[in-house]
């Protein structure tokens, strides 16, 4: 039994796997596993940073069953418009509303885009751009794209778990990777690039290629679980990550061009000092909103006083810096926190960065609904012809998808449609 991709949801499949004696291998494309969680320990700063995945949303089973040291966010929200700074409850409380509304108009079988939602609604326009700047840059959307039946399905689920409580792993996320390693251990294979899988009524030939040395080598298997990103899903064959099917699994590509892969930038700086907090408005703050054009998003370490901060930029605002080298990505990024912390940046000791977009075995960050799709995520997760199966967090169906533990359910859901099918 192959599995395709050691991410937490490749991961928590071979976990689940080998427990129940199967004998399974797992493949990454990669040097290293995790996928989208990518932690760095630098010996210089106070916490671990993220590169990629950092919070956990609420209280997931799957992360808290872990049993992993994990403490909650903290620190004031502040809204910046018009280079005002404010701690608006009445703005948030209005931005709530909207969704609370959008969760009790939203069908699956008449769905319509945020943009739609928000045009033929009476909200004020202060309220609209609030709103619009959440969902974009909570869900890596664009507002004329992503559905509200998926966003009220999503904003339901995250209610069943205290999603609106913002916590995160005390040592790293990188700290579940080792965990879920440990349950599998030796049975990771890295730096083998899977370019094309044969499959037939009997068994599967995934071709790979080894890197840095180029070799390739064929695996046969009866039954292969593949779990990569619908951005490589997307990607052309002939692009670099791209997989090749023969023959094509028609409806489960169909399924992931159905759905849409959001684009995020997100950049870390590790200052001499946390000068920010020279400015009185400042202080203590956890989280800050604007609207501006590039990184309208900051956060801070708060609860735990350090220099470093993080600036996020998704959904429609992501487009404007795609294709930019990384220094004008930091240019942008210093030149928006100088703008509203209205502070002379002094120069950072670090910045941390990595381009997920450009990156072949990611192609951006994580998938979204656009309207009327909702059932896309359903087909697939469905296996083919009992050869074929696929999961990661496109294909969750409980609300939970672009989140780490929905990420780690849909792997074992994969995994118990395999063992039923061995059962039969």
């Amino acid at each position: 039994m192959v599995v395709v991709g050691a991410g937490v949801s490749g991961l928590a499949a071979a976990n689940l796997l080998a427990k129940a004696g199967v004998a399974v291998c797992c493949i990454e494309a990669r040097d290293r596993a995790g996928g989208r969680i990518w932690t760095v320990h630098d010996p210089a700063a106070p916490v671990p940073i993220e590169l990629g995945a950092e919070f956990v949303h609420g209280k997931p089973p799957e992360i808290w069953g872990t049993g992993l040291p994990i403490s909650e966010r903290a620190g004031r929200f502040l809204h910046i418009e018009g280079g005002r700074i404010s701690e608006n409850d009445e703005l948030d409380r209005a931005a709530d509303e909207v969704m609370e509304d959008l969760q009790k108009q939203a069908r699956p079988e008449a769905d319509e885009t945020f943009l739609s939602f928000l045009d033929r609604s009476c909200y004020p326009a202060e309220v609209k751009r609030w709103s619009t700047l959440h969902v974009e840059g909570f869900n890596a959307a664009r507002k004329e794209v992503v559905g509200i039946a998926s966003l009220a399905e999503d904003a339901r689920a995250a209610d069943e778990i205290d999603g609106d409580r913002i916590f995160s792993l005390r040592n790293g996320y990188d700290c579940l990777i080792s965990t879920l390693l440990r349950g599998v251990e030796g049975l990771v294979r890295f730096n083998q690039v899977v370019e094309r899988v044969e499959w037939k009524l009997e068994f599967a030939a995934l071709h790979t290629r080894s890197v840095p040395d180029g070799q390739r080598h064929t695996i046969r298997s009866r039954q292969v679980l593949i779990i990569v990103p619908i951005g490589v899903l997307q990607t052309e064959v002939g692009h670099p990550g791209a997989i090749a099917f023969e023959p094509a699994p028609t409806e489960i590509l169909s399924a992931a061009r159905a759905l849409a892969f959001g684009q995020v930038y997100r950049i870390t700086f590790r200052f001499p000092t946390a000068f920010w907090e020279e400015n009185r408005e400042f202080r203590g703050a956890g989280f800050v909103f604007s609207q501006e054009q590039f990184f309208p998003t900051w956060w801070t370490t708060a609860p735990i006083a350090s220099p470093i901060i993080t600036g996020w930029c998704a959904g429609s605002a992501a487009d404007r810096l795609a294709g930019q080298p990384r220094e004008q990505i930091v240019e942008h990024a210093m030149e928006t926190l100088e703008r509203i912390t209205k502070l002379a940046a002094p120069q950072p000791e670090c910045v941390y960065f990595h381009d997920w977009q450009d990156d072949p075995f990611e192609r951006g960050a994580y998938s979204y609904v656009p309207a009327g799709m909702l059932a896309a995520r359903k087909r697939l997760a469905e296996p083919v012809s009992d050869i074929l199966y696929f999961a990661g967090e496109a294909t969750d169906q409980n609300g939970h998808g672009a989140t780490v533990h929905g990420a780690m359910a849909s792997g074992r859901r994969a995994a118990e449609q395999i063992l039923a099918a061995r059962r039969r």
